[in-house]
């Protein structure tokens, strides 16, 4: 009988392996997000509910946005546009001037309220995967129109 400890390195087949081959195609994803992704790939119709207690096994919290995010990058659902954002103000009159009589500068429109490092990547991220979903969606569309002209061309 062969024994295992918690020392030998993961096998392809074990979900530690699986999720290391995961995170090593999809960087920067949330284990949450690896696993609905992992689950998508053999049915893409199951839903949060279906596979919400294997996640829990696994000690990976489930959400439905995790669910959504890993459809989102398998092409399965469109990205929801986010709300605009309020216009960048305009620079500041003299007469805004602070005591010290240096001008206040306007929040530029990547700065958020806490202005964290981590926001600014966030947002950034964001319009990757929208402008990747984006593109993703235009390719679908030319591969269909190639489809249609060459069953036109065979006459199907």
């Amino acid at each position: 009988m062969t024994e295992f400890s918690a020392n030998d390195p993961a096998t392809a087949d074990s979900w530690e392996g699986i999720l290391a081959n995961l995170r090593g195609r999809y960087p920067g994803q949330k284990d949450s997000v690896l696993f609905c992704l992992y689950k998508l790939q053999s049915n893409p119709k199951l839903g949060l509910a279906d596979f919400r207690d294997e996640a829990a096994l696994h000690g990976i919290p489930m959400a439905g946005r995790a669910l959504h995010s890993a459809k989102v990058l398998m092409g399965l659902a469109e990205q929801k546009p986010r709300a605009p954002r309020k216009p960048v103000e305009a620079l500041p009159a003299a007469d805004d001037a602070t005591p010290t009589g240096r001008v206040r500068r306007a929040r530029s429109s990547t700065e958020t309220e806490d202005g964290s490092i981590e926001t600014k990547v966030l947002d950034a991220v964001r319009q990757i995967q929208s402008a990747a979903s984006k593109e993703a969606t235009d390719l679908r569309a030319a591969v269909r129109q190639a489809i249609a002209i060459l069953q036109r061309a065979l006459g199907d």
